[in-house]
């Protein structure tokens, strides 16, 4: 009976913990009216990763003008509730494959931050978290 309770209970724990999720606090821009979204971590698991065909990944690495279209391409092509994930996710990847430096890191935040108006996506605006080192 002990063993009983002991598997219930803990059976009762996994679930409940599975069902809880962590949620992250983004801040979006969107025609000028800034909102505050808490985005839970299964809606962060729907956004494509940075690492699976992201053409910006290419564009933070060398910061290379021709590099931009295909990157703004791929954003355009995602969710607008994605687009400020997919840059904050690929940003990171950069600053931890790619940044030698301050500045290397700088301009890739700097690059990061400016891909929502560089490529004229419908949310105007990515609070990039950054520069990481």
């Amino acid at each position: 009976m002990a063993k009983l309770a002991t598997f219930t209970f803990i059976l009762i724990a996994i679930i409940a913990f599975s069902m809880m999720s962590a949620y992250r606090t983004t801040t979006i821009e969107d025609n000028g009216h800034e909102m505050q979204m808490e985005i839970s971590s299964s809606f962060l698991n729907q956004c494509p990763s940075s690492v699976q065909g992201n053409s910006c990944d290419e564009y933070l690495k060398f910061l290379i003008g021709n590099d931009i279209k295909k990157c703004c391409l791929f954003l355009n092509n995602v969710t607008k509730q994605c687009q400020c994930i997919v840059i904050q996710r690929t940003h990171d990847k950069a600053q931890k494959n790619w940044a030698a430096d301050e500045f290397g890191r700088k301009s890739i935040h700097d690059a990061a931050q400016r891909l929502p108006s560089d490529c004229k996506l419908s949310v105007k605006d990515c609070h990039i978290e950054g520069p990481k080192g």
